[in-house]
């Protein structure tokens, strides 16, 4: 009688080391997978500057790209688990609302955000992928159809996809 439970608790132990590996993981370190001058097929793309650094909340990175008549800047935090992620982003998403900024968002991302930068005029999205933060701002004239094509890039790059 002891030998059934016995397989059975090595295979339930079994399944479980094999869900953990087979589960869907990000890098740890977000630098690899913030969007870069590959991502962009059709455009000669320059990185302008790009920083990393361990905060509280885990690593970050973080990198400005320019294009013809275009700049692209994204943040990326990745946190501890992805509920961390989530919860981050409400705080995020209660700051735009009490200064009436925010977009329509959704359980996972801000919504766009229309704000300056500098002497241009920008559109923002805060968003989470696995467990990771991101913030994806772009200039130019064609910013929000540019913000959607940019951020399924960088959605697909974090997801390991």
């Amino acid at each position: 009688m002891c030998h059934p439970l016995r397989l059975l608790a090595v295979l339930c132990l079994f399944l479980a080391i094999l869900l953990v590996a087979c589960s869907p993981e990000i890098a740890s370190e977000p630098s690899e997978l913030l969007l870069a001058p590959g991502d962009f097929q059709t455009t000669a793309i320059t990185v302008v500057s790009e920083s990393k650094e361990q905060s509280l909340d885990g690593p970050s990175a973080q990198v400005e790209l320019q294009g013809p008549g275009y700049r692209v800047l994204q943040t990326l935090i990745l946190f501890e688990t992805r509920e961390r992620a989530l919860s981050a982003l409400d705080g995020i998403r209660a700051d735009l609302v009490s200064r009436d900024e925010s977009g329509p968002g959704a359980t996972e991302a801000s919504g766009i955000i229309e704000h300056p930068l500098g002497n241009e005029d920008a559109a923002s999205l805060f968003f989470i992928e696995n467990r990771g933060l991101v913030r994806l701002t772009v200039t130019g004239p064609d910013r929000d159809s540019r913000l959607a094509e940019l951020s399924a890039i960088a959605r697909e790059k974090i997801s390991g996809g």
